[in-house]
């Protein structure tokens, strides 16, 4: 019987924590656009929304890049790598 290969894992995945990186750079982006567009220096209530909006970005940004890294991590379909990819 003959060894089975190992698991080969995804080069074209990064780090969890990079992530949650991207999701922290929207959601700044979300802040700073948000107290922009509502004119937040002028209402208190429009700079809680702003931050609000922005926690929304970083939780929802992380959540699906994480979820695609999963995702690229399990892709079994491509093992074979030895042709060129566009043939």
């Amino acid at each position: 019987m003959a060894p089975s290969k190992p698991a080969k894992k995804s080069t074209s995945t990064v780090s969890y924590k990079d992530t949650l990186k991207v999701g922290l750079v929207c959601g700044i982006a979300v802040l700073i656009l948000a107290i922009i567009v509502t004119r937040a220096w002028q209402d208190h209530t429009a700079f809680g929304f702003a931050f609000v909006y922005a926690g929304i970005a970083f939780v929802a940004v992380s959540l699906v890049a994480s979820l695609l890294n999963w995702v690229m991590r399990n892709d079994t379909q491509n093992d074979d790598q030895t042709y060129p990819i566009l043939k």
